[in-house]
Formats: C-alpha cells, structure tokens, sequence
C-alpha cells in the first residue's frame, strides 16, 4: 500500500464513520446510508484509477438542486430545519466526492464531515455516539496526519526538466512505488533521510501519541470548566421521547402485576452520597441505615391508603407545609443526603429517612403532607431532566421528624368488604387461633411472619392469575401463593385493616449499589418496592412482609453481569449522560469541585502528621487502583492531572538534564577537537602545499576522495619521486587521528615530515621545470 492511497483510504474511513455516527443520531438511514457505498466507489473509479469525475459545472448544477431540496425540507419543523442543513452537509460531500480532487477537496471532506459529527451530537444522548467520538478523533489525527505527510511527499516528487526528477508542477507516481522502500531527498529547505520510510513505526506511534494527549488535554479541560448553560435538549427525537414514559409504579394509581417490567430493568432512578455535613467527610449508606436501625436503605416515595380491586390510590390532599432548609437548621449535627432523581414521571421524591429538613438545588419547590410525609415538587423536569436535592438528617434520632399524624383513621381502615369477605374471615379465626397475642404490634409481627417466614408463599415475577373472578389478593393468599412485592405488601395491609390496624402501602425502593462509573450509591428501577406502614402504639411503623432472601436473589439475576455487553453499554450510557450530555454547574460541583474541596481540606489536616499523611497517601492509593468505578470520578480526573503533572514535571527534568549533560560533552567534545585539530596539523600542511598546486579539496569531498583526485592529477609528480602511496598515507592517518582518536606516535610523525620534505622538492622541481 503506497502513501498516496493510505490517505485516500483513511479519508474515506474518515467520512464513513461521521456518516454512520450522523445516521446513528438521526434514528434513520437516508441519506446518510449512500455516503458509504458512494465513498467507496469514488475511492477506486475516481481517485485511484479516473474513470469518471465531475466537472465544475455540473458539480455546481448538483449543488443548487441540493440546496432545493433542503429548502423543501425547511418548511417543517424546528427539528426537520436543522436535519435539512445537516442533509445538505450530506449532500455537498457526495458532490465533492464524485469531483476530482486536489488539497481543497480533501479539506472540504474533513470539514463537511466535522459539521455532520457536530450536528450528530445535539440529536443523541448514546453512549456508543461518545464510543464513536473518541475513535473518530483518533482518525482524524491520523488522516491529517497522513494528509501533511502525503504534501511533503508531493513536494519532494516535483522538479524541473534539467534534475533528475519529474517537471516542475508534475507528480511522479511510480507504480512500484512504496513507503517502506522509497528513498528521499532534500528539496524546499525539507530535508528526508534517504534510509528512512514516510509511513514508520515512529510515526504511528507519534500518532497515537497525539491523540492520547488531545484526549487526555480535552477530557480535563470539558470536566473542569463550569458548565453555566440551560439543558441543550429541545428536539424531540425517539431517544428524548423514550425518557419521557413514566415508570410504572410511581403513579397516583397503582395496579397489582404492573410492576414486573419495572422489577427487570436495569435503568438508574437515583444517586446518592451521604456526608458529615459538619466535617464533609463521606459516609457509607450501610453505616448511615445500621445507625437508624434498618438492614436496607428505603427511599420513601409514594403514599396509597385507597384499595378496590387489585388497584391502589392515594386520596389528593396538597399541602403547602415545606421543609426546614439548611439555613433554618443547626448543620453541625447533620448527616447530608445528596440525592439527585432522575425523570421517571412522577412528583414524588424519594426520601431515606429520617430526616429534618431539605433543600431543593433545581428549580422547583417542595411541599410536604404532614400526615403522609409524602414530599412532591411543584415541577417536575421534562424528559432528561433531573431533580436535585439535599435531605438533612439529625445525628441525635429524637431531632428527626416522627411519623406520628393520623387525621383521618377512617381512611386507613377502608375495606371492600363484599370483594375481600374471605380474606377478612382468613384474618380473623388467624388471629383467634393465637390467643397470646395481645397488642396490635405482636398481631401485626405475626401477620407479617406469616407472610414473610412461614414458607407457605414465594417470590416471583410471574404475574398468572388462576381465578380472575376473585380478588387479585384473595388469589394470591389462596390459590397461587406467589407473587412480587406488591402483592405481599397488599395482602399485610388489608390482613390488617381486617383486624383494625390502620394501614397504608408505600411505593418506593429498597437497596442499591455503588456505581461502576459514578462511584455514588445507585438505585436502579430493579430496586423497586413497596411495603406498609402500620398506625400503631401512636406512630408509623414500617413493616415488610416480602421474602427477603428470594427479593434479593430475583433482583441480583436482574443485574447485568459485570463485564457483560448489557453492563458495558450500561455502563458507558451512563457514562455519556452524566458526565458529557447531562454534566452541568450542579453536577460538576457535586462530583468534582466539592469532593476536591473536601480532599483539599483533609490534606490541610494531614500536614501535620508527615507520617500519617505519608501512610493514609499510600492506603488511597490501594484503594483507588483497587477500584475500578472511582476511576471515572473526581478522584479520577484529580490522578489524571496529577499523572500528567508528575509526567511533564519528569519530562521536563529529563530535558534540563539532558541539556546539561549536552552542553558537558560539548564542552569536552570541544576539548577533544581542539585537540584533534592541533594532532592533524600534517594534514593541514599537506592541504597548503597541494593548494600552492592548484589543488583545492571540495567542501562536498571526503578526504578519501580528494586523494583520488590528487593521485590522479599529480601522477607523474608522484611516481618520478617514489610518493605515490603518499596521499593515501596523509589520509589514512587523518582518519585514525581525527575520528580514531588515535594520535601519532613520535615515528609515524617523523616519518610525515619525511614525506612532506620529499613531497614539496618534488611539486617544486616540477613547477621549475615547467617555468624553464
């Protein structure tokens, strides 16, 4: 493969992934789709062997249909207006690419192919789109790259009719020819080793080279600089219209079944971190729970108290009653929730409790029932969106707000009783065969044993109904026996009410994980849940009648498996979405300024200890190598910049010593020369007297070849005096001398003057004789 078509091939390349990448954003494939069978076409019918090409005038011909046929295009909407400038940029490249092309055609291929990739990015929220921009960089490098080395090469190839090179404005194009075997030359004031390759291993690797620096440069500078503009998305593409379905679950009316889609996916709901809002030092999510007395973290969301026919609601009661704010609250003896919820298609937002107060970072308020402390925002994000807020909670358990209200106990009661009548009287002679049980609490622990213990029901996902003539619940207690957590959480709370424990279902979520990419505790959809709150001995209690152990394994099958094609593209989504899409002025603060802040201020307090500080550096260096998902943090970009500090700063010492050391063997090289100049005076003296002859050696001679040239020109002189092995002699001790390092002996100095004694009678009794 010869240069020339290296290029060709990596512009062709070039142009075929920004197409891919626009069709990829666009949702469809016309007319990005013909660019590639068209490039490669033109690849060998035009630009390798020149079939065919357009001419000027009907590439412009061509040129003013197209823009016809986007004005067509531009009538639609505001969507439909910027497809129709990037299909003109599609458009333009097959004109440019059926044309003939010189240096300006190929910059217009890199530019056109530019627009459509930027275009791309307004229209798609993939990861894979993020996968493609960061192999499309390095092809880019490459290509122009490639593209400078194929001008140079142009430029050594052209010459006038009296070199031995082809004519000037003439390229030569051996077809033989090859980068690894064509020799070069100095032409322009570019100068190109004759043993050199144009496409070598340091090339490619200085290639590589540059993009690692572009990407790594560019990566620091986009996560670093504050982002201070509004979302970007106001198209309404399929990828924007599919965030905007509401998850089911979450709302005001909730249908027994309809939670097993949501029990099996993967999509991220929540993000959590949790600090010591006095010190700012992280805490764990399973210290924080064990601290107030639950085994699994239980983000509280919606509150259904109305039951009828497998379906629950709640009864609309707004309250304009708010939170305190951090202002309000003594932030010293608080734990601070950092919650940010993405947009799943409901006001509520989720709370781990306890809490004492909230702040809300978006742009919304929130209102808070007193007798549900159901917490909703008054505006919820569309589509992408995400709310972010702050939830404060005591570290002194009896500060945080008890669930202690119940206005209308009416309400939590509430049975249909002609469609639960054998559920009622199941309850009933339940609670009359243990006549132990004294106080509600141990008949609602009993219940909820039952359930949960007694190994009469399992966990499934399976939603089969065998009698839909019953009641979903009736069917589940008696006839299947299975069921997800919905239906454990129905049947406890009506089992309940039967024996009058007011009740009420809380939808919501139970447990989570670490984020492999944002380091923060994540809450996927597969972590949905609901269970009840019981009204008793004067307050809520929570109680959870669902089959832990098998809850835990359905949702772990859920997962993706690490390392799988599902995690990866999961992974590097999400990815995309926060950190380049979705990054903004509160996400960059919450995952890099303050994290630094607080990095910064528990090394001030290190300083102190040189070996603690020297000891807690090493234990966090183990960790963050030990932990793959906190290499795509702030702790990350921190040892990024810190890699390429320590990289450069190592560099650039390896440079000072270098020039010291250059400037010492300068130094000494020039002792040496100066020494070898006074050791190779003979030579000098043999240079002066041939010069009296008329014998001057080239500056573009080699010693070597100056002797060949003396010999030649002064043979008789030489033979008539028995010298003809004398300038081979002057030579060959300059060599040994000068670049040897071997200086003469006494005897081989000595017999010099012999021969520059012998050698000047002779040049002179030759030029006497030629004067007589």
């Amino acid at each position: 493969m010869n240069l020339t078509l290296t290029f060709q091939i990596s512009i062709y390349l070039l142009v075929s992934l920004s197409s891919i990448m626009f069709m990829m954003a666009e949702g469809g494939v016309f007319p990005q789709l013909i660019t590639i069978p068209l490039g490669l076409i033109t690849l060998f019918f035009t630009d390798r062997w020149e079939k065919f090409s357009l001419s000027p005038l009907w590439a412009n011909i061509l040129g003013l249909l197209a823009f016809l046929v986007v004005c067509a295009e531009f009538t639609s909407d505001i969507e439909s207006r910027l497809l129709s400038g990037a299909h003109f940029l599609v458009y333009l490249t097959w004109i440019i690419l059926l044309q003939k092309k010189s240096d300006t055609q190929y910059w217009w291929l890199c530019a056109l192919g530019f627009l459509q990739i930027a275009v791309g990015a307004v229209l798609t929220e993939s990861g894979y789109y993020g996968f493609l921009l960061v192999i499309y960089l390095f092809l880019s490098i490459w290509t122009l790259s490639v593209f400078s080395l194929q001008r140079t090469r142009n430029s050594f190839l052209q010459y006038d009719s009296s070199s031995p090179f082809p004519k000037s404005g003439t390229v030569r194009q051996d077809p033989g020819y090859s980068p690894f075997n064509q020799k070069s030359y100095v032409r322009g004031g570019i100068q190109t080793d004759l043993s050199r390759q144009w496409l070598s291993i340091e090339f490619i690797g200085v290639c590589f080279g540059y993009f690692a620096s572009a990407l790594l440069i560019s990566m620091c500078f986009f996560l670093l600089i504050p982002r201070l503009w509004v979302n970007r998305s106001i198209f309404d593409n399929e990828s924007l219209a599919a965030s905007e379905k509401p998850m089911v679950g979450f709302t005001e009316k909730v249908q027994l079944g309809e939670m097993g889609e949501i029990l099996e996916s993967t999509e991220r709901v929540l993000q959590l971190s949790i600090y010591d809002n006095e010190t700012d030092e992280p805490v764990s999510v399973s210290d924080f729970v064990a601290r107030f007395g639950t085994e699994e973290p239980l983000f509280r969301g919606a509150v259904l108290s109305s039951y009828k026919n497998g379906s629950w609601s709640k009864i609309r009661r707004r309250s304009r009653w708010r939170l305190y704010n951090s202002k309000e609250l003594d932030t010293r003896q608080l734990y601070r929730q950092e919650m940010v919820l993405d947009s799943i298609g409901t006001e509520v937002l989720f709370i781990m409790q306890p809490f004492v107060g909230m702040d809300m970072l978006s742009k919304t308020e929130n209102s808070l029932n007193l007798e549900t402390l159901e917490i909703r925002q008054t505006q919820p994000p569309d589509g992408e969106g995400e709310t972010r807020y702050n939830v404060f909670t005591a570290k002194k358990q009896s500060d945080n707000i008890v669930m202690d209200q119940l206005d209308n106990e009416a309400i939590y009661l509430e049975l249909p009783e002609e469609d639960l009548k054998r559920l009622i009287s199941f309850t009933k002679k339940l609670m009359a065969d243990q006549p132990e049980l004294k106080t509600d609490l141990e008949k609602a622990k009993f219940i909820e044993s039952y359930l949960r213990d007694s190994g009469e029901f399992s966990y499934t996902l399976n939603m089969s109904i065998q009698d839909p003539k019953i009641d979903p619940v009736e069917d589940f207690l008696f006839n299947r026996k299975s069921g997800h957590c919905e239906y454990y959480a129905s049947a406890l709370s009506l089992m309940l009410r039967a024996i009058d424990i007011p009740t009420r279902v809380i939808s919501g979520f139970k447990g989570g994980e670490e984020g492999y990419i944002s380091n923060q505790f994540e809450v996927q959809q597969r972590y949905a849940h609901s269970w009840v709150e019981a009204f008793i001995d004067d307050r809520w209690q929570t109680l959870d009648a669902t089959p832990s152990l098998q809850r835990a394994e359905s949702v772990a099958q859920n997962a993706a498996p690490l390392g799988s094609w599902k995690s990866i593209s999961n992974a590097l989504t999400q990815f995309w979405n926060d950190y380049v899409i979705g990054v903004s002025f509160q996400r960059q603060k919450a995952a890099f300024y303050d994290p630094m802040l607080r990095a910064g201020k528990r090394l001030k307090n290190r300083l102190y200890d040189f070996r603690v500080t020297v000891v807690g550096i090493v234990k966090s260096i183990r960790a963050f190598l030990s932990s793959p998902r906190r290499w795509f943090s702030w702790e990350g970009a921190a040892a990024v910049f810190i890699i390429a500090g320590l990289f450069f700063g190592i560099k650039w010492l390896l440079a000072v010593t270098i020039r010291l050391f250059r400037k010492l063997l300068q130094r000494q090289g020039e002792q040496t020369r100066q020494l070898r100049a006074g050791n190779v005076v003979f030579y000098e003296k043999f240079q002066a007297l041939l010069a009296n002859r008329g014998l001057v050696r080239n500056p573009v001679e080699t010693q070597k070849e100056f002797t060949n040239h003396v010999k030649t020109d002064l043979s008789t002189e030489l033979t008539q005096a028995h010298l003809n092995e004398t300038p081979d002699l002057f030579t060959q001790l300059f060599y040994q001398v000068r670049y040897g390092d071997h200086p003469l002996n006494p005897e081989q100095s000595e017999e010099l003057q012999q021969k520059l004694a012998a050698l000047e009678i002779a040049l002179t009794r030759t030029e006497d004789h030629q004067k007589a």
